[in-house]
């Protein structure tokens, strides 16, 4: 196999873990979507280890060059789907707090209140 034809199976294999993950992403899959993150990151890296010495084609060039704007299309669609993930668990996290500083204000208040409505000592039985 030649090395042009190396890093186009290596485009195309990049290229079918970016639509993987798109689906994980759409699906909010996001385990998924670590998995095949870290399969396409040794791609990545496979293609920067790979020989650059024979020149691609320029109808190769032209298919590696849509392979390549389809996967910034999919990487800028995951991203918007993992930022409104992250509002979402920002605003999670935030409601969360509050509610915790509720609780707390509610329990120390409750032995403030307790204290105040029970009879004082000494003054028990006395009307």
């Amino acid at each position: 196999m030649s090395n042009a034809s190396e890093r186009l199976d290596i485009y195309e294999n990049m290229l079918e873990r970016s639509r993987a993950m798109l689906e994980s992403a759409r699906h909010q899959e996001w385990d998924a979507l670590i998995q095949q993150r870290a399969r396409y990151v040794a791609d990545v890296e496979t293609l920067r280890r790979a020989p650059q010495g024979e020149q691609l084609s320029e109808q190769d060039r032209q298919y590696c060059a849509r392979m390549i704007e389809e996967i910034l299309e999919h990487d800028r669609v995951i991203r918007e789907q993992l930022d409104a993930r992250c509002e979402e668990l920002t605003q999670l996290i935030g409601n969360s707090r509050r509610q915790q500083a509720l609780v707390r204000a509610y329990n120390q208040g409750q032995g403030t209140l307790s204290q105040r409505t029970r009879p004082s000592r000494g003054t028990e039985g006395r009307t």
